[in-house]
């Protein structure tokens, strides 16, 4: 599960800028983290906080190098100089929570409890998400769109 946590106007620890706000710490702790299955089942989180590896791909690689222990700073310059070319995100770096399965049974319903941030000693709830797994994609007919 990746993590993405800043404040607006955020001084980026990648520029030379000393313009934009002071990072807010944010607080996250990764072993509150679980997932229930179907059955309801529940699977904790990996105990880490775990931060990109490399400048192409910020995912880690489940390795001690990435590791960080939790409560961990997701908004600290540390994981914002990571920033990853091949994403979608082009400003700020990323953790990740890991969940250590291989439930992956199609059209299974998961649903993912984070807990909470810690933001200025206040505590900030992360509503559960619930997810659907569909492994197959297929191509839906689209030809009656493409005649004049």
């Amino acid at each position: 599960m990746q993590l993405i946590a800043y404040n607006e106007d955020r001084r980026r620890p990648t520029s030379t800028s000393s313009r934009g706000e002071a990072p807010i710490p944010m607080l996250y702790d990764s072993r509150q983290a679980y997932i229930t299955f179907e059955d309801g089942s529940q699977l904790k989180a990996r105990p880490e906080v775990y931060v990109g590896s490399n400048e192409t791909y910020d995912y880690p690689w489940k390795d001690e190098r990435d590791a960080r222990p939790s409560p961990y700073d997701i908004n600290s310059d540390e994981v914002h100089r990571l920033i990853p070319k091949i994403t979608n995100n082009t400003r700020y770096g990323s953790t990740y929570v890991i969940f250590p399965t291989d439930k992956f049974a199609p059209d299974s319903k998961w649903t993912i409890h984070l807990g909470e941030l810690q933001v200025q000693g206040r505590r900030i709830e992360i509503p559960p998400l619930e997810l659907c797994h569909h492994p197959v994609k297929r191509w839906i007919g689209i030809e009656p769109l493409m005649r004049p």
